[in-house]
């Protein structure tokens, strides 16, 4: 049920203790953004990347706020209340005026760099097979009971995010299967949610812009397990990603959580496991050990990466009561994840697959997925976007240049930034790992172009590509803007 007037004492209970009159003020909305207040709203000044609320409580105010929530003292007309997080009591206090759709789900939470859409998308039909009824936050979309909504963020603000909460509850949802970003956990966005389950993929480089650093990256990729991780939870760790050791580390070291590990490493020990692994063009298949249980396991996905992120959403489901058999017959129902490493061929001599890939780790472990199956040349059209990460711009480029014949510098969401700049960065790294460029004429020499024109770029691979080829077209996958 959602409440449509809520007193301020109990929107911020256990945030701040308020004696009347303030405490009985009658609340009517919530929210962070002034020009969304409203007669009775309560408006909550946060430090945003590029502005701050602060700066906007006074028009909140001239707009009909009742009170404000503020970092700091502020001069108002109407109470003005200091806390030390107003992200937490934002969060807070939209989800208790939602009605805590959160707590009427068994919330399961992705984090990780790479392979986290992937990963949702074998849970939900995992779950969906074995008679659940799951709903699903994440890049592609938020998804519950057969309806599909676009997704402005992998992890939605706390306003978004409860009111799908509460879409999926009204829709008869039993779990929530959620990517949990690291800017949302960063940012916030998450707090009041208690998972009962959080799995890791890896980490690598990406969202420096942020976080400033890995370390700092880390750090808030960890507060899924720290912070967000109910007590007698489950945490599920892919043993075979980067980064895994201090996800185990912190696992353990709270003791009040269970902790399974994922490998598909046959000379590693852990309670999820896959066995005598075989890949093709056409998928993977292996025996699936989950504790005691052995069950023969095939997936139309290939790709040792996507073999890590199968066996992750196995473990999942598992550790939430899902049966060997019953896994395995959920990840032979899922046909592929849009836009990863999606087949849009439709049929011809070669193979032309589109990723999500747009991190350098990404762009090597699609590469290193293709390069055993293609029988030809590898041919790879990619680019960076814009207002992010600078610093994985020539790495990007020097992973194509290992990994590909032909490379096909081009342009990927360049947002405010020259998109010419974005391309001379990732050129600087294709040319320092020593790929030669090949002239606007092409040729039949391994070698890079540069096109800056996305559809001249993907045209000119195609129309390049010969019987045998692979043409893995990176970066925009599932997108279409």
């Amino acid at each position: 049920m959602v409440n449509t007037m809520m007193t301020l004492g109990t929107l911020l209970l256990d945030i701040l203790p308020l004696q009347a009159p303030v405490a009985g003020l009658q609340i009517t909305d919530v929210t962070d953004d002034s020009r969304q207040v409203s007669e009775g709203s309560l408006f909550v000044a946060m430090e945003g990347l590029t502005v701050d609320g602060h700066d906007y409580a006074q028009v909140a105010v001239d707009r009909g706020a009742a009170a404000v929530v503020a970092a700091r003292p502020l001069d108002l007309s109407v109470p003005c209340l200091v806390v030390d997080a107003p992200a937490r009591a934002l969060a807070l206090a939209l989800g208790r005026l939602a009605g805590d759709p959160a707590k009427k789900l068994t919330l399961l939470g992705i984090t990780g760099t790479n392979g986290k859409t992937t990963t949702t998308y074998v849970m939900e039909s995992i779950l969906a097979t074995a008679g659940r009824r799951p709903g699903v936050v994440g890049t592609v979309g938020y998804r519950y009971a057969g309806t599909e909504e676009r997704a402005p963020f992998t992890t939605p603000t706390p306003r978004v995010l409860h009111q799908v909460l509460g879409r999926m509850v009204e829709a008869g949802c039993d779990h929530a299967v959620m990517e949990v970003s690291s800017h949302a956990l960063e940012l916030g966005r998450v707090w009041g949610l208690e998972f009962s389950l959080a799995a890791f993929t890896n980490l690598t480089q990406d969202h420096l812009d942020l976080h400033g650093s890995m370390e700092l990256y880390l750090q808030a990729k960890l507060l899924l397990f720290t912070r967000h991780l109910r007590p007698g939870g489950c945490a599920v760790i892919n043993l075979d990603g980067a980064g895994h050791r201090a996800f185990l580390d912190a696992a353990r070291a709270r003791g009040d959580v269970r902790v399974v590990g994922c490998t598909t490493r046959p000379e590693v020990q852990a309670e999820a496991r896959l066995l005598d692994l075989h890949h093709s063009i056409d998928g993977l298949s292996a025996t699936l050990c989950l504790g005691k249980e052995q069950v023969p396991l095939r997936s139309p996905m290939p790709g040792a990466y996507n073999a890590e992120n199968v066996l992750l959403a196995a473990a999942c489901c598992h550790a939430a009561g899902v049966s060997a058999d019953q896994v395995a017959h959920g990840v032979a129902a899922l046909p592929g994840v849009p836009g990863r490493l999606e087949r849009v061929d439709g049929g011809r001599d070669f193979a032309v697959l589109v990723d999500y890939a747009h991190t350098p780790d990404a762009l090597e472990r699609a590469m290193a997925v293709l390069r055993p199956l293609c029988k030809g040349r590898l041919i790879v059209v990619f680019g960076c976007g814009g207002d992010r990460d600078r610093g994985k711009r020539p790495l990007m480029g020097a992973a194509v240049a290992r990994g590909a014949n032909l490379g096909v510098v081009t342009s990927d969401n360049p947002r405010t930034e020259d998109p010419l700049e974005i391309v001379r960065a990732v050129e600087e790294g294709v040319r320092g790992a020593g790929m030669p460029r090949i002239g606007d004429g092409g040729g039949d020499s391994d070698g890079y172009i540069v096109e800056p024109d996305r559809r001249k770029a993907i045209f000119w691979a195609i129309t390049r590509a010969r019987p045998g080829d692979i043409v893995l077209i990176a970066g925009k996958g599932h997108e279409d803007y």
